[in-house]
């Protein structure tokens, strides 16, 4: 192993326990120390890479973002269709959340009110995705599948905030219930709102995997909590 391969294998090393720290006790009662003993290196080592704990905390997003990023455009742009794509980028960031729910603590939790990370290149990528979907939105009223009076952001922000605020309410419970098992209903009340009249619900295409429920067969019980 070469000595430029060991140095990146330690700093995400450092990038993962630091994670793993931050979201168990939150920024403030974080501790450097804390994050070398998880990271099995020594305090002076975490400066060699980082230059304070709040920059060591700004660049997780950007390193979660660089590992997994490129395989969520990828797969969205197999997809066709607006409302199947919108669907999948709800399902991608569900998946994500239930799957890495300290990244979701870090995400939404710690770093949704800090205004410096507005400043980094993590908050940028995250901003990426966001555009993403504004974007696959207009494409959608573009080709006449949604309809032209609707604004792409308000769209946007309906459905973003529907994730956040529901796993938000999952990372504050037990997590036992399935998070995915939101994405339809989340996604089918805007869609009946957005869809053009040439595009009824019902006949909407649908991924293979959406998990609509099926004539005769009951709804999923509310979550607990607001």
């Amino acid at each position: 192993m070469s000595n430029q391969t060991k140095s990146e294998e330690r700093k995400q090393r450092i990038l993962d326990a630091a994670l793993k720290v931050f979201a168990d006790k939150g920024f403030q009662d974080a501790t450097i120390a804390a994050i070398a003993r998880r990271a099995r290196v020594s305090e002076g080592t975490i400066y060699e890479y980082f230059s304070s704990k709040e920059n060591l905390l700004f660049h997780i997003p950007k390193a979660f973002t660089d590992r997994y990023g490129e395989v969520v455009r990828f797969h969205i742009e197999l997809i066709k269709g607006a409302a199947n794509r919108l669907r999948a980028m709800v399902y991608m960031y569900l998946h994500m959340w239930k799957h890495y729910p300290d990244y979701a603590v870090l995400n939404l939790v710690i770093l949704k009110t800090n205004h410096k990370f507005r400043e980094t290149e993590g908050y940028r990528l995250i901003r990426e995705g966001f555009q993403a979907i504004t974007k696959i939105v207009q494409e959608g009223v573009d080709n006449g599948e949604f309809r032209p009076d609707i604004d792409p952001y308000i769209i946007r922000s309906v459905l973003m905030g529907a994730v956040d605020h529901v796993t938000v309410n999952w990372l504050l419970s037990d997590r036992k219930r399935d998070l995915l098992a939101t994405v339809d209903p989340i996604v089918d009340v805007v869609m009946e709102g957005i869809l053009s009249s040439e595009t009824p619900a019902a006949e909407a295409p649908r991924p293979h995997w959406s998990r609509r429920r099926r004539p005769g067969t009951p709804r999923p019980r509310k979550p607990k909590g607001d």
